[in-house]
């Protein structure tokens, strides 16, 4: 059942605004318009795992210091508001409520920063670039997720570039788009929903601090991430990122087994065909990590063992990797 409903916007930036914007009142997790790329993997700034931390971690975030875009559009954006009422001879006027969509799985939030008496809804921009007549992506996602929590059928942006001029861009926004990003907000927020980095996402060790700030290496959840050798530790989600960095077109997974001799070992498992050899595996995390980052088993797989919701089954690549050890 769809929901749209507004709530009063708290002080930008203030600690009530964040904590609005990161949950509803059942203690929902929500997706807010200005980080809504993220979850298409289109924002240039936060990557999916570096908003599912922070919808995953304990406490919302906090106020940060400005920096100088933040400063850019504080400063700017009432200037080119008003220049956009007497360009276009209307009356905006800045809503001083949240816009808020829920429906199964899908919670929503947008900020507006103008609306005219006609119901016309505006997103005021400032850039350090060169309009070019067509919306950034990130621009993009957020226009289409304002067009769901308000239900208008455009949005307006108006949009200061570098030249000091200003342009107008209006964003017709589809049934089509609509639902693409709905069903991939609820994909993501189903994760997030039952405490899980989403399907394909491989978090960073900042990532893990983010969620876990009481002490990564100590938490149980993420005690299998550690690969231990000689008094020695190299976080495995880190050996799996800077695979996927090395090696894109394969999927990989680097887990730690028990050991005779060394302890634990590091095994890394890849599908996908035409794939590295392990030397040239641990040519690259010794590279980046130092020897103890050398693999000691590589596992091949078609496609990777997962589990019923599509994670990767570590249990079964670490018995692969034990039974493919012993012979």
């Amino acid at each position: 059942m769809q929901k749209r409903y507004t709530i009063p916007k708290p002080p930008h930036g203030s600690q009530e605004w964040l904590d609005v914007r990161w949950q509803n009142e059942q203690f929902l997790k929500r997706i807010t318009a200005s980080i809504a790329a993220a979850i298409h993997g289109e924002n240039s700034f936060v990557t999916p795992e570096d908003l599912a931390a922070e919808l995953l971690a304990k406490t919302p975030p906090v106020p940060k210091e400005q920096n100088d875009a933040m400063l850019r559009g504080t400063l700017m954006e009432p200037v080119v508001a008003h220049m956009a009422s007497l360009h276009l001879n209307v009356t905006i006027t800045e809503p001083q409520d949240l816009y808020c969509y829920e429906e199964d799985g899908v919670r929503l939030m947008a900020t507006m920063d103008g609306k005219d008496l006609s119901g016309n809804f505006y997103e005021i921009k400032t850039t350090n670039k060169r309009w070019d007549g067509k919306l950034p992506r990130s621009w993009y996602w957020q226009g289409v997720q304002q067009a769901i929590c308000t239900d208008a059928p455009e949005i307006i942006w108006a949009i200061m570039d570098s030249t000091w001029q200003i342009h107008y861009h209006t964003q017709v926004v589809t049934s089509d788009e609509r639902q693409q990003h709905i069903d991939a907000v609820r994909k993501f927020l189903g994760f997030i929903d039952m405490g899980m980095m989403p399907e394909g996402a491989v978090p960073t060790y900042d990532n893990a601090s983010t969620i876990y700030p009481e002490g990564y290496e100590n938490t149980v959840a993420l005690s299998d991430d550690v690969y231990n050798t000689g008094g020695e530790k190299v976080s495995l989600t880190e050996v799996t990122e800077i695979l996927h960095t090395a090696f894109p077109g394969h999927e990989w997974l680097a887990v730690a087994v028990d050991d005779a001799q060394w302890g634990q070992r590091l095994v890394v498992a890849v599908s996908g065909a035409d794939h590295p050899s392990i030397n040239e595996v641990s040519a690259v995390l010794s590279s980046a990590l130092g020897d103890i980052a050398k693999a000691k088993q590589l596992l091949t797989f078609d496609q990777m063992p997962t589990i019923g919701i599509g994670k990767i089954d570590r249990a079964q690549i670490s018995k692969r990797a034990q039974e493919d050890f012993n012979g």
